[in-house]
């Protein structure tokens, strides 16, 4: 894919997926189909996604970092699970036939779609920090991430509440720091088994970082529960976008 056309595509949708995923996540879940619909191949098409993970992550960290919920220490501790998922992932997907992939990569998309319909409704832990689950759960996201990265975002916000006691914004505060490392290395594993273009990645990088960066902003001003309603919002226009998008076109 070089034609200008196809690069002026990937402008708003990579800010749409920016702005997106630094509030609620699931930007890959609406991003990697319209990619797919563009003519990019599935494997291209989940590379471009990372790049866009990058800029998610560039012009969203700092102002997460800068907001009094920000942890640290839970931040460091689920980096390493997140990594040894991330590998694992991303290499188990570049090293399957085309034909195995475009079929799990669909089925992957409902999957996120799943993320982003659950019924978020967290409830405080009295025994605190829940490790025995949590490791595993975190080291399951970088599966999920390293391989697809579609709404893993709301998935990790959805663990971090459940299972380290964090807010809705420390949780998005904590997994976005986190997010870093795993997303360098999967997006690199990506990159080299795909085809895409330094220019389609620029592109990627350029313009998330434009939305993540207004979307995070937003998101700190507005608070937790902003965050909690959006999570909900983009439930219900995935919902919306398979009830008349993707139904009809099964019968």
């Amino acid at each position: 894919m070089e034609d200008l056309f196809s690069i002026y595509l990937l402008f708003p949708l990579s800010f749409i997926m920016g702005f997106v995923n630094s509030i609620a996540g699931g930007g890959g879940v609406f991003g990697i189909p319209a990619m797919i619909a563009m003519g990019i191949p599935p494997l291209n098409a989940l590379a471009l996604n990372r790049w866009a993970d990058i800029g998610n992550l560039t012009g969203s960290l700092k102002n997460y970092m800068g907001i009094e919920d920000f942890d640290l220490k839970k931040s460091l501790i689920i980096i390493p699970p997140m990594i040894a998922g991330a590998v694992i992932g991303a290499l188990f997907i570049t090293n399957i036939s085309d034909s195995l992939r475009n079929i799990i990569v669909l089925i992957a998309v409902f999957i996120g779609i799943c993320f982003l319909l659950y019924p978020f409704k967290p409830k405080e832990l009295s025994s605190g920090i829940n490790l025995w689950l949590g490791i595993p759960a975190i080291f399951a996201l970088g599966l999920w991430d390293g391989a697809f990265a579609m709404a893993g975002g709301t998935l990790g916000v959805i663990i971090l509440v459940m299972l380290f006691k964090r807010s809705y914004l420390g949780a998005k505060s904590t997994l976005t720091l986190a997010q870093v490392p795993e997303t360098l290395i999967s997006v690199t594993i990506l990159s080299l088994s795909a085809t895409i273009t330094a220019m389609e990645a620029i592109v990627m990088i350029l313009a998330s970082t434009i939305g993540a960066y207004i979307g995070s902003k937003t998101a700190i001003k507005k608070g937790n529960q902003f965050i909690r309603y959006a999570m909900a919002a983009m439930a219900l226009v995935m919902a919306v976008k398979i009830a008349v998008f993707d139904i009809p076109h099964i019968f």
